[in-house]
């Protein structure tokens, strides 16, 4: 072994720094949050197919005892109910999109499109017109609370009409 380190093939082991013991611990927190995460979203998950399966259950039963009139009747107006759920959440987004839109144009800030978003164009460009009054409001408000101080002193001495530097340049 000497030998070895004598010629410089030997390398011993250097302890390690306590960045990566620091790291390490790092790691461990980061893990422990993404695991409780991923078992409240599970749950979540759980719970809504739970609620889908046992809604499922109770449409199936209801089927059974129906004929196939009434079958039918139902299967249409559950498409339907279904079909206007998915209408009305399509028109909400796209009022909600078209709002971000207006309010990126107004140079207003687009987190506030879900308040002033409505189906009707108009409505929500008065809406917008409203938010945007009250907004500057908000803000000139705030400015006018944080530039509030002491006027400044004002010298009194008698000032000169003739200004040296204007003399100089003949005016």
């Amino acid at each position: 072994m000497y030998e070895k380190k004598k010629k410089g093939i030997f390398t011993e082991k250097k302890p390690e720094n306590k960045t990566s013991e620091k790291n390490d611990e790092l790691k461990a927190l980061v893990a422990e949050y993404v695991k409780e995460a991923l078992e409240e979203a599970k749950s979540d998950w759980d719970k809504d197919f739970e609620e889908k399966i046992a809604s499922e259950r109770e449409d199936a039963i209801k089927l059974a005892s129906m004929s196939k009139d009434e079958r039918a009747k139902f299967e249409i107006e559950k498409r339907e109910k279904d079909f206007e759920s998915e209408r009305q959440q399509y028109i909400s987004e796209r009022a909600e999109f078209e709002a971000a839109k207006e309010l990126e144009a107004q140079n207003l800030p687009v987190a506030f499109a879900r308040m002033v978003a409505d189906s009707d164009k108009d409505v929500m460009l008065e809406n917008i017109s409203v938010f945007k009054k009250e907004y500057m409001k908000a803000i000139e408000a705030g400015l006018s609370g944080r530039l509030k101080g002491s006027l400044p002193r004002i010298s009194k001495e008698k000032q000169d009409d003739a200004d040296p530097f204007l003399n100089g340049l003949g005016m």
